[in-house]
């Protein structure tokens, strides 16, 4: 059976294991993958996603966790290397606008070329910068991805 996938659509599964779980999330994502000056200012000086996301990229997330995120590129991105990116996440009752200097930790070849990207990573954030612009209230990324027991009713 084919479902539809839409723009923030959960996928929770209870089969999860890692300490910070991934959640199945497409979400659409800007990115910029910094020269080594910039990501060294970012990383131990101010932070300013939005000039540093002046010439950025699109593309979109495969899953989401607290710890990072594994999305789709075009370009072959040397591992190790640092990104910035920025993301919107909606799910129902929960917005949070996400920006963070993260790591490319791990690229692998997109077998499935149906969706036009070539390369998918896995990136670690570093800093992280987040806020609730639906509720206007701070929300961390962490009690977003809480999602599974908001809903679910579990504590």
């Amino acid at each position: 059976m084919d479902e539809e996938k839409n723009d923030g659509e959960l996928l929770i599964s209870g089969n999860e294991k890692r300490e910070y779980p991934r959640v199945p999330m497409r979400v659409a994502v800007k990115y910029r993958v910094l020269e080594s000056e910039e990501a060294e200012k970012a990383l131990t000086k101010y932070f300013d996603a939005d000039k540093l996301l002046i010439d950025s990229k699109k593309s979109e997330t495969i899953d989401v966790s607290k710890s990072g995120l594994l999305m789709y590129v075009n370009e072959e991105v040397p591992i190790k290397s640092f990104i910035v990116v920025s993301m919107y996440i909606s799910v129902p009752g929960i917005s949070c606008s996400c920006k963070a200097i993260a790591q490319i930790v791990r690229r692998v070849r997109n077998e499935d070329m149906d969706n036009g990207f070539t390369y998918k990573i896995a990136v670690k954030f570093l800093r992280i910068l987040h806020h609730n612009l639906k509720n206007y209230k701070f929300l961390n990324l962490e009690q977003l991805l809480n999602v599974k027991d908001r809903f679910s009713g579990e504590e």
